[in-house]
C-alpha cells in the first residue's frame, strides 16, 4: 500500500521522467485535475494524461524540483519549480528555445492509495513573460 509521501513521489518522478501514462496511474478514474493558471480542468486520467504530452512535446526538457512537502491526513501541499526550454509550439508562444522557471503549488487528496483531486497553482504572467522574449 503507497503512502502519501510514496504516491508525491511516484508523481513528480513520473513528470520529471516525462512519462504520462504512469501520471494516469496514480488517479482514480474518477478525478479531477485543475491547473489555475491555464484554465484547464480534466476529470479522467486519460485526459489528465493528454494534457501532459502536450507540455513534454512544448517543454521536452522539464524537470521540477521539489522543495516542501506538507502532509496533513490525506491531503498533500507540495512546492516546486519547473525549468526547461519551449522546443515546442505552446499555445500562442512559439518555440524559440526560451528558458522557464516557474515557481508553483500543488495540492493533491488522495482515496485508496489514488489521487482524487489535484489543484497546480502557478504564475501565468511569468510564463508570458518568459516566453515573450526574443
Amino acid at each position: 500500500m503507497n503512502s502519501l509521501t510514496q504516491i508525491v513521489t511516484d508523481l513528480y518522478t513520473a513528470y520529471n521522467n516525462h512519462r504520462p501514462a504512469d501520471v494516469a496511474k496514480l488517479y482514480a478514474p474518477l478525478c479531477r485535475h485543475r491547473d489555475i493558471a491555464a484554465g484547464a480542468d480534466h476529470r479522467t486520467p486519460e485526459k489528465i494524461a493528454a494534457g501532459l504530452a502536450g507540455l513534454f512535446a512544448a517543454f521536452p526538457d522539464a524537470q521540477w524540483s521539489l522543495d516542501d512537502t506538507l502532509i496533513d491526513g490525506n491531503r498533500a501541499a507540495v512546492t516546486y519549480a519547473l525549468s526547461g526550454h519551449l522546443n515546442g509550439r505552446l499555445g500562442p508562444y512559439e518555440p524559440k528555445g526560451q528558458s522557464v522557471h516557474l515557481a508553483g503549488v500543488q495540492m493533491l487528496e488522495v482515496k485508496g492509495n489514488r489521487i482524487i483531486t489535484s489543484t497546480d497553482y502557478w504564475d501565468g504572467g511569468a510564463l508570458h513573460r518568459q516566453l515573450s522574449t526574443s
